[in-house]
This record gives C-alpha cells, structure tokens and sequence, in this order.
C-alpha cells in the first residue's frame, strides 16, 4: 500500500499577513496531516516559482481564497481549468495556464491533474498573521470538504 498523498503537491497561496487572504496556506498545512506523502508548499501567488514545485507530481492541488463577497465565508469552491480568480492570472507574472504550456513544451514532467480550491473569505481583508474568527470558525468543514474531494480524484490507496 502507498502513503496517502504519494505524487501529490498542494500548494498554498495567500498573503500570511492580510489575514484571511493567506487561508490558503493554513489549508495547506492543515492537509499536511490529512495526506502526510505529500509535498506541501506555500507561496504568496502563482508564479515561475510554482513550476518548479509541481515537477515530477501526479497531483497539484492548489487553495486560495477568494473574496467574492457572494458566498458565506468559508464556502469551497473548486475550480476547473481553464478558470478564473484564484491568482491563476497575475500581474506580477506568468499565470497558471502559461505555466503549463511552458512546461509542456520544455518537455517537463508536470501533474495529470490539477485542483484548484477557492475558500470564499468575504470582502474585507485587514491586516494580521491570524484568521478572523468567522473564517477560523468554518475552516475545519471547508478542509473536511477539499480533503473529501482530493480522496475522490486520488482514488483508493
């Protein structure tokens, strides 16, 4: 039997010092522990660094917050690529989609699959290194919920 999580990366996005935007890197420290094979990595938003991180992985798993302001806090979202939101496009660099495609042509060895996970934090996002008590209250559920869906794509162990 494989460990939980073998040939998985998640990678979590998010500033830790806006509060609920770095949700994404607590979900992925969180899940650390849900698929202990895995590799896990934080990053501020997509970018070249992401594609050295996802080499060699079966599985991306990507979660950030969004602030959509139309869903309760706390609510997942999954996205399908090609999508939007989730920092896949950035101003500061190349988005997901670009990533792949370069990759693909370098001849790179890059996931079959990719989940991409918005946790919805609301519209206002202050400053501080914890989460406002209203997403910390709904955290566990939105990771019970991503963790139950990484499962179904990764199949039995």
């Amino acid at each position: 039997m494989t460990e939980a999580g073998e040939g998985l990366v998640i990678v979590g996005l998010g500033n830790p010092i806006l509060s609920n935007d770095g949700v994404g890197v607590h979900a992925a420290i969180s899940l650390a522990s849900v698929f202990p094979g895995a590799e896990v990595t934080t990053i501020p938003m997509i970018g070249m660094d992401l594609l050295d991180r996802m080499i060699g992985h079966d599985t991306l798993v990507i979660v950030d917050a969004v602030a959509t302001g139309s869903s309760p806090i706390g609510t997942v979202t999954h996205f399908q690529l090609p999508g939007q939101g989730l920092h896949v496009t950035s101003s500061h660099g190349p988005d997901l989609q670009l990533l792949l495609s370069l990759g693909h042509s370098l001849g790179l060895q890059l996931p079959r699959a990719i989940l991409v996970y918005g946790i919805e934090i609301g519209t206002e996002v202050p400053y501080g290194e914890t989460l406002t008590p209203a997403l910390q209250e709904r955290l566990e559920t939105a990771l019970q919920d991503i963790a139950a869906d990484i499962h179904c794509h990764l199949g039995p162990s």
